[in-house]
C-alpha cells in the first residue's frame, strides 16, 4: 500500500505545502498571541463600529421568515453535555436570534429548548423543544449574540406561529 506525498495532498486541496520544519515553541507562542491580538482587534473594530451606528439598519439579510422581536427563556445543551441558559430575543418559523452571557459554538446542531408564554397572559410558559444549528456569534459588549436555524415537533412549530401572527399584527 502507498500513500500520497503531503505536498501531492496540499495540491489536490490547494493548500500550502507544508512547512520545511515544525516552528518551535518560541515561534508557535508568538503566532499564536499574533493571531489573538488580531482577533481582538477585529472584535473591537467590530464592536465600535455597531456601536457608532456605522451599520446599516436595512442591509440585506439572508432570512426567508418575518422574525419577531420576544423576550423568552430558553437553553441548549452543548455538544460536551452542558446545559448553557440562553435569552430569546427574536423568533421566526425557521430560525431564532439568542443572547448569551457566555460562549456559544457557531456551526452547531444541539439540542435546544425556549419557553413561550401562555397565549392568554396567565399561566406557566410551555417548553417548545427541538434542535438549533447555530449560525453565527457576535460579541456585543458584555454579552454574545447567536443566530441560527431551528426545528421543533408541529406542536411547538403552531404555537410559536401563533405568536408571531399575533405580535406582527
Amino acid at each position: 500500500m502507498s500513500t500520497t506525498p503531503p505536498d501531492d495532498v496540499a495540491a489536490m486541496f490547494d493548500l500550502a505545502p507544508l512547512p520545511e520544519s515544525t516552528p518551535s515553541a518560541d515561534e508557535a507562542a508568538a503566532a499564536l498571541a499574533a493571531a489573538e491580538a488580531a482577533e481582538a482587534a477585529l472584535a473591537a473594530e467590530i464592536e465600535a463600529t455597531m456601536a457608532s451606528g456605522g451599520v446599516a439598519e436595512d442591509a440585506p439579510d439572508s432570512r426567508t421568515d418575518h422574525r419577531v422581536p420576544v423576550s423568552w427563556p430558553a437553553r441548549m445543551r452543548l455538544p460536551d453535555g452542558s446545559i448553557l441558559d440562553l435569552h430569546v430575543r427574536n423568533v421566526s418559523h425557521g430560525g431564532v436570534g439568542l443572547t448569551s452571557d457566555a460562549h456559544i459554538p457557531a456551526y452547531t446542531v444541539v439540542e435546544f429548548e425556549m419557553g413561550a408564554p401562555p397565549l392568554e397572559g396567565s399561566g406557566t410558559a410551555t417548553p417548545i423543544t427541538g434542535t438549533i444549528k447555530t449560525t453565527y456569534t457576535v460579541v456585543q459588549g458584555a454579552k454574545v449574540l447567536c443566530g441560527g436555524t431551528w426545528q421543533a415537533p408541529p406542536a411547538g412549530m403552531d404555537l410559536v406561529k401563533t405568536w408571531i401572527r399575533r405580535l406582527r399584527d
